[in-house]
């Protein structure tokens, strides 16, 4: 007898915008009751770039570029960084409740157990991947699929793909850059540390067999039972809501800084200044911007391209540092302290990390 009974909705090509929306949308149904764990299949009819919850729209995207190219730029729920995302891509997303059996608390653990399948279908197709933390699948040291983990509601999600063939060149396009020449490191970084199917075997798999035997690995390697169904009226109707959301103004930019959005350091008067930091920890970017007044962080936006479980610890995290002395023991005890009580977990993203971050900023204010 399998442990659970999933739901498989095998969608195959969806709308750009649906790929993001349905897996919040049936995290929320979760939540509510309307929904059972579910595994999701699909892939963009159109290309798209998705942007990481905690990443900062107009810092990180080339916003004119996909304007002038009629790229949709769209937010996700969940963290990471932003992505150029095509149908050479199939998407496999998995929501479930956060207290199934199938699902472990720890976050490492969770990934190791919910990416065996996929890297089993890689295997597979002759193609030696493996795991490799925090949320990469690998071989040979490149990436071969790119995974990000978070919870909404009482679910957690899971997203990542099965890549056959990638647009190197389009996804370097759409990154915000400090310069052509840099954008050229880049591609030339891109083409040395990440790869496809297709380069790696040198023939394009059937994508219905690929997906089948992915289908199958999941049952054997989360043991459930996988039922086909569809989305019922509730989840429909709650699409249709959220797709209003995820067009909008207010969900792209939702990270821009709040009293202030600087890209350099600017001194107000003796006592009040602002600073900004980049610090690169295993599991992502960290991009602090202060407000320092008479020594202590009056405001704080912290964001980037790492992920923190749940999504509101971004926000726990920012109201846990306001106030807090310009200090690292006073910033280091406070970030510790929410991190505990709040169960807070931020794969490769320590509160060291994020304490370095911040004091980073600070000295330069």
């Amino acid at each position: 007898m399998p442990l659970e009974n999933w739901r498989l909705l095998d969608l195959g090509a969806l709308d750009a915008l649906d790929t993001q929306v349905i897996y919040d949308m049936v995290a929320q149904a979760i939540t509510e009751d309307e929904a059972e764990n579910t595994l999701i299949i699909c892939w963009p009819k159109e290309p798209l770039v998705c942007l990481g919850y905690f990443q900062e729209a107009e810092k990180d995207v080339d916003l004119e570029y996909c304007r002038k190219n009629n790229l949709l730029v769209v937010r996700r729920v969940i963290g990471g960084g932003g992505v150029y995302l095509d149908d050479g891509q199939l998407f496999y997303q998995t929501i479930g409740r956060i207290d199934s059996p199938t699902t472990p608390k720890n976050i490492d653990a969770y990934y190791r157990k919910f990416l065996a399948a996929p890297v089993q279908a890689y295997r597979n197709l002759g193609i030696d991947a493996e795991f490799k933390p925090v949320n990469d699948i690998q071989v040979n040291g490149k990436k071969i699929s790119g995974n990000g983990a978070g919870d909404v509601g009482d679910a957690r999600i899971n997203t990542g793909n099965i890549i056959f063939d990638f647009d190197y060149e389009s996804m370097v396009r759409v990154l915000k850059v400090p310069s052509e020449k840099f954008r050229d490191k880049i591609y030339k970084s891109l083409r040395e540390r990440m790869t496809t199917i297709e380069r790696e075997t040198g023939s394009m798999p059937d994508r219905t067999e690929v997906k089948h035997d992915l289908i199958r690995l999941y049952e054997e390697t989360l043991d459930i039972e996988l039922d086909k169904g569809s989305l019922s009226s509730w989840e429909k109707s709650k699409m249709e809501q959220l797709r209003e959301k995820y067009v909008s103004k207010d969900w792209l930019f939702w990270r821009k800084g709040r009293k202030f959005d600087v890209a350099h350091q600017v001194k107000i008067s003796a006592t009040a200044s602002l600073g900004t930091s980049n610090f690169k920890a295993e599991g992502g970017l960290i991009r602090v911007t202060t407000e320092i007044v008479e020594g202590k962080i009056e405001e704080i936006v912290v964001s980037g391209d790492f992920f923190i479980i749940p999504s509101s610890g971004i926000e726990m995290l920012e109201w846990a540092l306001t106030g807090a002395k310009a200090e690292r023991e006073d910033i280091l005890q406070r970030i510790k302290g929410l991190y505990s009580d709040r169960e807070i977990q931020s794969p490769g993203v320590t509160p060291e990390d994020i304490t370095e971050a911040v004091i980073l900023a600070v000295k330069e204010t």
